[in-house]
């Protein structure tokens, strides 16, 4: 015969141990002591129940007699260090990028690999330029042609700007002279037969010639005359006529054949700029590292920050635009960390604070920089509701190990207050616009009104309410039924004094669902209030619900608790649930960061095509994305 022991809980605290025998193979019980068993096993299990109420009752009784164990802290003073602190991608702070700049964009044949470090002149990509080389060649024809012709017509300018100098220096000048020695030469013929004239009279009086001689020597002194005459009107006809007749065209010649080779020379010269260009697109499609440094492939996106829209993935066979982002060269000798900043915290900082920046388990200094004058583009969780702004801080000295892309924690020093009083924050409690805490003196308990200072994440400062050594109570809303009242309460509000006036009989606009009371954001360009809570719009088909504040959607990071680059229905917050779907768009289950910039967009598009989005509820609320 063997035994088996069972422990079983009938009630807290009293375990009831339950005997029972089981028969082995080579032992049977008599029949005849089967009914003092069964008497047994009865006394023993109402020895043990009363074993167990006694139990109970004691137990009770300890409980009423116990005295509650109440935690206080003391009021020291402290010296309070407030930070900012935020998580941020690590980059270079001085990038040189480089581009396409292929006329027309062109596709990657070749590209090294991200992450490979270069030196200066390596090449980084080669670009297509098949259709850049067949352009090339067709052109070094036609800019051949265009060039014969240009120097033709350079030949014709030429010869036509001799021409007008050879008629004014040569063949001018010639003819005039030769008009100039007529002239003389007829000036002499003249004198001469007058001569002949004079003595052939005196030679007729004496009897000596005949009146027939002489009368011929007095018309060889007439036709001497005119030939004077007409030596006279050919000079004159040269000087005035012909001279400005030639001149002008010769001068008209020169200034055709100059137009003309104007035109050629700008046909050649455009001609050989485009040819410049092929050549110097050809130069382009490869693309050389200007300096030493790391690649990194400009896969990030357009506009920057954690939204916005994606551009072309940079890998082989990618077609990119011009001037589109290829790879960057970072300085890995000047980091910094680009972190984004709520605007709750955006006033405290200012360029020259230090900070603390941790990567991967390694701690090194810095100093913020500069802080973004306007917030970043909302992404598909933050909405519009959440603003968020951009602050560098950069990386002291050469971060040897750092390269871009890296996670960091920054932490950045808003200012240290020494020796102030200060408690730790959960024994403070806000009740309306007034902080409060309870000091345990003696055997009482005081609420003591606060009046509050600075404050991080483990202290707050106590400016008045408090003195040192008081002794507070850190769980004051498990302690005192007072700290467990409403302190969400709304205060009575003069609603004159706070809005104003009224101006005109305002209760039709301000019937839920805004003007005309039409329902909450209900069908309309633009619907009114919601009827719900912040963040619960009313249902809606409008445009863009008014009132209601946005949920905030965690981040790709916070919701990925795994860190395995997916978020399943589990990691989903469970009260967004609905919007799942809309994001997992090839419904297996789970989203990617890609999955999720793609759900942005579509969210973008329906909004401005005026079917996205409720009444109050904003993109989270239920008239949000479609079902």
């Amino acid at each position: 015969m063997s035994l088996v022991v069972k422990e079983t809980e009938s009630t807290p605290g009293a375990p009831v141990k339950e005997v029972t025998r089981r028969p082995s193979e080579n032992f049977s019980a008599p029949k005849k002591r089967g009914g003092s068993k069964f008497l047994v096993r009865l006394v023993t299990l109402v020895v043990v129940l009363g074993a167990g109420l006694g139990a109970i009752v004691a137990i009770a009784k300890m409980g009423d007699s116990a005295e509650r164990v109440i935690v206080t802290s003391p009021v020291v003073k402290s010296d309070l260090v407030i930070t900012v602190t935020e998580d941020g991608t690590l980059e270079s702070a001085a990038n040189v990028e480089m581009k396409c700049e292929v006329e027309g964009g062109s596709t990657i044949l070749e590209i090294i690999p991200d992450g490979t470090m270069v030196t200066k002149g390596t090449r980084l990509a080669l670009l297509d330029s098949s259709t850049i080389e067949e352009n090339f060649n067709a052109q070094k024809n036609v800019v051949g042609k265009a060039e014969a012709t240009k120097i033709a017509s350079g030949n014709t300018l030429d010869a036509a700007k001799i021409a007008v100098q050879e008629y004014l220096e040569g063949t001018y000048v010639q003819a005039l002279q030769t008009a100039e020695s007529n002239i003389v030469i007829a000036q002499q013929n003249l004198a001469a037969a007058e001569n002949i004239a004079k003595h052939s009279e005196k030679m007729l009086r004496k009897g000596y010639t005949t009146p027939l001689q002489h009368q011929s020597n007095v018309y060889s002194v007439q036709k001497a005359k005119l030939d004077l005459e007409l030596q006279k009107t050919t000079k004159m006809v040269l000087e005035k006529f012909t001279k400005a007749k030639t001149l002008e065209d010769l001068e008209s010649a020169r200034d055709s054949a100059e137009a003309q080779y104007k035109s050629d020379l700008g046909t050649y010269e455009l001609e050989a700029a485009k040819l410049k260009r092929l050549e110097n697109n050809l130069k382009k499609c490869e693309i050389i590292a200007p300096q030493d440094g790391m690649v990194v492939y400009a896969n990030d996106l357009s506009g920057g920050g954690r939204g916005g829209q994606q551009t072309p993935k940079i890998e082989q066979g990618a077609a990119v635009k011009q001037y589109q982002a290829v790879i960057r060269l970072p300085d890995l000798t000047k980091m910094q960390v680009k972190t984004l900043v709520h605007e709750s915290k955006v006033e405290q900082l200012r360029s020259g604070q230090r900070a603390r920046i941790k990567v991967q388990g390694r701690e090194v200094q810095g100093s913020l920089t500069n802080v973004g004058s306007q917030p970043e583009a909302g992404n598909f969780f933050g909405g519009a509701g959440t603003k968020e702004y951009a602050a560098y801080v950069r990386v002291d000295g050469e971060a040897d190990g750092l390269k871009p892309g890296m996670t960091a924690d920054v932490t950045v020093l808003i200012g240290e207050h020494k020796g102030v009083l200060a408690v730790p924050v959960q024994c403070v409690v806000a009740k309306g616009r007034k902080a409060f805490a309870w000091v345990k003196n003696g055997q009482t308990i005081e609420q003591r009104e606060l009046v509050l200072g600075a404050t991080n994440d483990t202290l707050i400062e106590i400016k008045d309410g408090l003195s040192e050594g008081d002794l507070v109570l850190q769980h004051p809303r498990a302690d005192v039924p007072d700290a467990r009242t409403d302190t969400n309460a709304e205060e009575k509000v003069d609603v004159e004094k706070a809005f104003g006036a009224s101006k005109a009989n305002v209760s039709e606009a301000s019937a839920p669902g805004g003007p005309g009371g039409a329902p909450a954001g209900g069908p309309g360009m633009q619907g009114g209030p919601g009827n719900g809570p912040p963040g619960e719009g009313g249902p809606g088909g409008g445009r863009r619900g008014g009132g209601g504040g946005r949920r905030r959607m965690p981040s790709f990071k916070e919701m990925d608790k795994d860190s395995d680059g997916k978020v399943s229905k589990e990691e989903f917050p469970q009260e967004m649930i609905r919007m799942f779907d809309f994001v997992d768009a090839n419904q297996d289950g789970f989203f990617d960061q890609e999955e999720s910039k793609a759900a942005e967009e579509r969210r973008k598009q329906m909004e401005q095509q005026g079917g996205f989005g409720g009444g109050g509820g904003g993109f989270d609320g239920p008239g949000g994305p479609p079902q």
